[in-house]
């Protein structure tokens, strides 16, 4: 029983227990942007910045928490991998922080994870390039409110100024068939912001709003062409929210579980001898 055991904890210590980001363009991946700003290549993605006038991601953060980026591999340390699901628990409010688009886009939550078809939509649609606010009491930023419990995913409609039909792409990057599965969506911590208050103004007035788990998630609004989605630099439009990503769980590969088992039955055959 005791050898048994200690087979079993060894497979569970090897197994992987992070989630992978989900896929980026090869540009974003492979740290391209994040070369060419004179940042390093670290295998974490990095969206493209400073390619207009509009705000970037960097600019949005120290909009927010006061810091000093000039660039969006700066932001490498507050990257979230695991952020498809998110988890509700109870009352929120969803802050539109800036935008960099001419593309009609509305954010929404869907419930039926994996599917992407029980869709309520939150905030929008919005279009521009400007930042919604300051968050002071007489500039606030423009909000909705939102009453959510357990597991949900994202969405963007996205209404393309050129065309006038509506693309939506999902937190789940699976379900972007459109985009052969690849994600639209970036997520990035801002843990200086929890415990902290902004005013929000959701159409009824300005109120104030305390964060407990401050994340930034940024979209990149335009459909896959060249191999490339859009100008990949997620600022699209920027929203400020205060969820708990869900990672999902990432199985072992059989090759690591086979591992696994082979270095457990060489301990056990050793304790036998």
């Amino acid at each position: 029983m005791i050898n048994l055991l200690r087979i079993t904890l060894l497979a569970a210590a090897i197994a992987p227990a992070m989630a992978t980001a989900a896929p980026f363009t090869s540009a974003v991946a492979n740290d391209s942007y994040s070369l060419a700003k004179g940042g390093p290549v670290n295998g974490i993605p990095t969206a493209n910045d400073n390619n207009d006038s509009a705000p970037d991601l960097y600019q949005a953060v120290n909009k927010l928490i006061g810091t000093s980026y000039s660039h969006n591999w700066q932001l490498d340390d507050r990257f979230v991998a695991a952020d498809e699901l998110f988890k509700g628990t109870g009352d929120h409010s969803i802050v539109l922080v800036g935008l960099a688009a001419s593309n009609a886009n509305t954010l929404g939550i869907y419930t039926d994870a994996g599917v992407g078809a029980n869709k309520t939509s939150v905030i929008g649609p919005e279009s521009g390039f400007f930042f919604s606010g300051e968050g002071s009491a007489a500039n606030p930023f423009k909000s909705a409110q939102l009453t959510i419990s357990g597991d949900f995913g994202w969405y963007l409609d996205s209404r393309q100024w050129s065309t006038g039909n509506t693309l939506t792409y999902y937190s789940e990057s699976a379900l972007n068939t459109g985009s052969n599965g690849l994600d639209h969506m970036m997520t990035f911590r801002l843990d200086e912001l929890n415990g902290q208050s902004f005013f929000l103004n959701d159409g009824s007035g300005a109120y104030s709003y305390t964060f407990e788990n401050a994340l930034l998630i940024g979209w990149e609004d335009m459909p896959l062409s060249g191999g490339k989605l859009g100008d990949e630099d997620y600022d699209d439009i920027m929203y400020l929210i205060d969820f708990r990503s869900v990672p999902a769980e990432v199985p072992a590969p059989a090759s690591v579980l086979l591992f696994a088992l082979v270095c457990g039955g060489l301990a056990l055959r050793r304790r036998l001898s």
